[in-house]
């Protein structure tokens, strides 16, 4: 898949190729999305409705840590894992990316004085690039992160939507507009920040680290995300938050009521869940009960 990749990222360089095959690659990865969506949330009988194309609004510094365990952001999409692997997890401004973003962004640090920059160069001139074939093509992905986090300063974030709509979708696999439009933009939001939910609540970033580190830098109230996989503990915590919902709708409790009577009844659960009944994963719980009440 990644020959396949890098094979489509060079052929869109050609004069004339560029916009079908990047229309191309999209539907591509519309319909893998599509498929493993159905595919997941078919496959387990939970009470609570998983809601794989919703996107919250939430605040960065909420995204403390990183999943250490990799999850596969579209084929996985919509999955109930149990298991560890929401032990592993691992700061992220302890992480590389973050780092880097915080000598140059916060510290005055130039591109050519990090060891990133140093590296990256090393490579294009000894022939072994990676990434980026050019020292051009390098120092415009870093006046794109400058420009980003420049925006992030002035407190707008733009959904993949917008970024669409406004033709500002430039790379492969970065969200942009598939073949057919009207079936295909509602998927736009795949390349949102992407999270996994430990079984405590705690939100692990697990896709879309450039993006994060920035919009934390720039001190961002907050960003859009959705969430890719649930551990099943917490899937645990939301069937019984809608349990107890339609507990007291069938006692007679008024919408206005509900959320104190879960509160309540929960407490002992709550007080080792991370932000409790405001924890967006939870609330959205409440919107839908309370908009077909």
């Amino acid at each position: 898949m990644k020959k396949l990749r890098l094979f489509i990222k060079r052929a869109g360089r050609l004069p004339g190729l560029r916009v079908p095959i990047m229309r191309l690659w999209n539907t591509y990865e519309h319909l893998k999305f599509v498929f493993h969506v159905n595919k997941n949330v078919c496959s387990f009988e939970e009470k609570t409705v998983i809601e794989p194309y919703r996107v919250y609004w939430i605040s960065p510094n909420k995204i403390k840590e990183m999943s250490g365990s990799s999850f596969d952001f579209i084929q996985d999409t919509g999955r109930i894992i149990d298991g560890t692997w929401d032990k592993d997890a691992i700061n992220i401004e302890k992480g590389s990316i973050y780092k880097r973003f915080e000598k140059v962004f916060l510290h005055d640090v130039s591109w050519e004085e990090t060891k990133f920059y140093n590296q990256k160069i090393q490579k294009i001139r000894t022939g072994n690039p990676k990434r980026y074939a050019t020292v051009s093509q390098l120092d415009s992905k870093l006046d794109k992160y400058e420009s980003i986090y420049e925006q992030f300063k002035t407190g707008e974030y733009k959904l993949q939507s917008e970024l669409v709509t406004e033709n500002r979708c430039s790379g492969l696999g970065d969200g942009g507009r598939a073949f057919f439009p009207s079936l295909t933009d509602y998927t736009l939001m795949r390349h949102e920040i992407a999270v996994n939910v430990g079984r405590d609540g705690t939100l692990l970033r697990n896709d879309g680290r450039h993006r994060l580190a920035l919009a934390v830098l720039a001190g961002l109230d907050e960003v859009p995300v959705r969430i890719v996989v649930r551990h099943s503990e917490w899937q645990q915590h939301r069937d019984e938050v809608v349990r107890l919902i339609e507990d007291g709708i069938e006692n007679g409790i008024s919408a206005e009521g509900i959320h104190e009577y879960v509160q309540e009844e929960y407490k002992s659960e709550l007080k080792n869940i991370k932000m409790g009944l405001e924890h967006p994963d939870l609330k959205v719980i409440f919107e839908e009960y309370f908009e077909n009440i």
